[in-house]
């Protein structure tokens, strides 16, 4: 699915001229990848929040293919967003009262999808990022890696269009990160998923197929 920006514009003063995304513009093709990095505070967590409709633009248009974002109500945006993205966040944000496997299950029970389907689909997706022997675990006894490796597997499952990831391995060491980013890219190529990351890990940048910078709200 194409993303294309035009001048998209964010803040959260409301008296004072201070944009995070800053008359923001940019086109990234079906099935591409791009990496966006930059230090702390230049909006890069600000645009994913906008790209997934998390968060509303001030000014500027969001289109995927065809379709506006911008145009959406809240109500549609959760429609779109469930049947077309995925998030990984930095934190993995998972259900404390649900064991693995369930944290995998439910967001894709949510469209639809049979429990057996789901079942064998959490099944895989966890033996890729080798989790697959603490699928019954509780979420509680996970360790922070684990946890982080969760959140990565439930957005992997959900074989969107769209996958967005704020510093998607910031918690896991250097083989767990090069083993999870392996099969998100295998799968967002077998699947043609655009892919953004926000990152600061120059191995996940080296593997991805567009890179730029951000800072004061743009892209230099």
């Amino acid at each position: 699915m194409k993303i294309t920006c035009q001048d998209i514009t964010k803040s959260y003063s409301k008296n004072i001229i201070n944009n995070v995304i800053d008359g923001l513009s940019f086109d990234l093709a079906s099935g591409e990848s791009m990496a966006i990095s930059g230090p702390s505070g230049v909006g890069k967590s600000t645009l994913l929040n906008l790209l997934s409709g998390l968060d509303n633009v001030d000014k500027g248009k969001i289109w995927f293919d065809d379709v506006e974002l911008t145009r959406m109500s809240n109500k549609e945006k959760i429609f779109f967003r469930l049947n077309n993205i995925s998030l990984i966040f930095q934190t993995p944000n998972l259900l404390k009262d649900f064991n693995v496997i369930e944290n995998i299950m439910i967001p894709i029970r949510y469209k639809g999808i049979s429990k057996i389907k789901s079942i064998d689909i959490g099944d895989r997706v966890l033996k890729e990022v080798g989790l697959f022997d603490i699928k019954e675990k509780p979420i509680s006894l996970l360790s922070g890696g684990e946890a982080q490796r969760v959140g990565i597997a439930r957005a992997m499952a959900m074989e969107s269009k769209i996958i967005l990831a704020d510093e998607p391995t910031g918690n896991l060491d250097t083989e767990n990160s090069k083993l999870v980013m392996n099969h998100l890219i295998d799968i967002c190529e077998k699947h043609s998923t655009t892919l953004i990351v926000v990152t600061h890990d120059k191995e996940v940048i080296s593997q991805l197929n567009n890179v730029v910078q951000m800072k004061d709200g743009r892209f230099i």
